[in-house]
């Protein structure tokens, strides 16, 4: 009996070690997990952190060139000279917009500099076309303004710049507490307005109505979204509550690119995403708008998407696609698809997860044929046509009247319902501008 007990105790005592000791073992793989998972993360937050330090400073530096060339406009008294300058005028702002797309979206959200270097680049192609025809005079005043502006946004960006590596400062850790906040200045300048990005493209999303009613998705469906439509493996570093709850997801592609995408928490759409800075397209490639297009719908939008705009600069180029049912085009419904060297390079589509959805307008009571009546009788109308464009808050239907006058191309956008002339837009004439017809 006193054997037996023994036995009994020396089992007990053995299944108590054995389970101790997995206990202390799941401890140290908790323990080693938890270590692995936050040294990950904060690899993760390194690299987005070293990825919008760059960002910043390269943004400074092209503003910083920006202003230079503006301060060398102000005193230039040679035609020939000022073009070259307007032309490096032209070339700074397009980088520096360029750059700012890579900063956070938040960041720049609703103030305006993106836009600003837009216009600023506008008015240099505008200038430069106003010298080769004698009309440069009027330009002068303005160019002040321009350079006044840019001197205060150069300013912004300095100081935003010097708080880098001081007291453990974080740029990521100020644009999630909104204190990284460089705006746009608003410049009073008259001039034509020039599509700079293709009709309409700068337009603001205030009202998400495109995802009201559909059902909000969890993190690992995100993941999954982006795995399965970019073949992205990634992970969510944070959810960006702006106009519209979006998860904010980094990852690598399958040809090693670092990647970064925003996916609406409604829905579950891909709003935006910027998969490759590398393999950039070669001079003369020639723009595939139709495949722009089925990258599109094969990522889930509408099937309705034509191509209404692109622009091309070595080899990389951004195609604008909009929905056209019943021979309305939804310039509200914008997506942006940028190709380069065969790859997709990116994807904005904010205006398309905001605005695609069903609506209803008073009928059109206009014609083609008297809407390009309403328009002036200087332009030679090409073609017309009925398109939703984006008015304030609002939006409104038109017909989209395409015309030409000495050599300039224009759009004019005439209201279908009592004719009146809401917008009128001018095409920069350049080889990187083209309509897609």
């Amino acid at each position: 009996m006193k054997e037996r007990m023994k036995t009994s105790h020396k089992v007990i005592i053995g299944l108590t070690a054995l389970l101790v000791a997995a206990l202390v073992g799941i401890v140290i793989w908790l323990s080693i997990w938890v270590h692995n998972e936050s040294l990950r993360a904060d690899n993760t937050r390194r690299q987005m952190e070293n990825v919008y330090t760059s960002a910043l400073y390269d943004s400074l530096d092209s503003v910083g060139e920006m202003e230079n060339n503006l301060a060398k406009l102000l005193v230039s008294s040679s035609d020939s000279e000022s073009v070259s300058i307007a032309a490096d005028v032209q070339k700074c702002a397009s980088s520096a917009a360029e750059v700012v797309g890579r900063l956070p979206v938040d960041m720049y959200e609703h103030t305006g500099l993106q836009k600003f270097l837009n216009q600023v680049g506008d008015f240099a192609a505008s200038y430069i076309r106003a010298v080769g025809s004698g009309a440069a005079d009027d330009y002068d005043s303005k160019i002040e303004d321009i350079y006044a502006a840019t001197v205060g946004v150069r300013e912004q960006l300095s100081e935003a710049a010097a708080r880098i590596g001081t007291d453990g400062y974080s740029v990521i850790t100020d644009v999630e507490a909104g204190n990284l906040n460089v705006s746009g200045k608003e410049m009073n300048v008259e001039y034509p307005s020039i599509i700079y990005d293709g009709p309409f493209s700068d337009a603001d999303n205030r009202c998400w109505k495109g995802l009201e009613n559909l059902p909000e998705i969890g993190e690992n469906d995100a993941l999954a979204i982006v795995r399965e439509k970019l073949g992205i493996d990634g992970r969510v570093y944070g959810v960006s509550e702006g106009d519209e709850a979006m998860y904010e997801i980094v990852g690598t592609a399958s040809d090693g690119c670092e990647s970064y995408v925003s996916v609406t928490k409604k829905g579950g759409l891909i709003a935006s995403a910027f998969l490759c800075s590398e393999g950039q397209g070669v001079e003369g490639e020639e723009v595939d708008s139709e495949k722009a297009r089925q990258i599109a719908v094969e990522l889930g939008y509408d099937e309705s998407l034509v191509p209404v705009w692109y622009i091309a600069s070595d080899g990389v180029a951004v195609v604008n696609l909009a929905p056209e049912k019943d021979g309305v085009v939804y310039y509200t419904d914008l997506i942006k698809i940028k190709l380069g060297g065969g790859k997709l390079l990116g994807i904005e589509a904010c205006g398309y997860c905001a605005n695609h959805s069903e609506r209803t307008y008073p009928p059109a009571r206009m014609t083609p044929a008297s809407a390009a009546s309403c328009v002036s009788k200087k332009l030679t109308v090409t073609s017309t046509r009925l398109a939703v464009i984006p008015m304030n808050s609002s939006e409104v239907l038109c017909y989209e009247v395409a015309g030409t006058y000495k050599g300039l191309d224009y759009f004019v956008y005439v209201d279908a319902v009592n004719g009146k002339q809401v917008d009128i837009m001018r095409v920069i004439d350049s080889e990187q501008g083209k309509l897609v017809i």
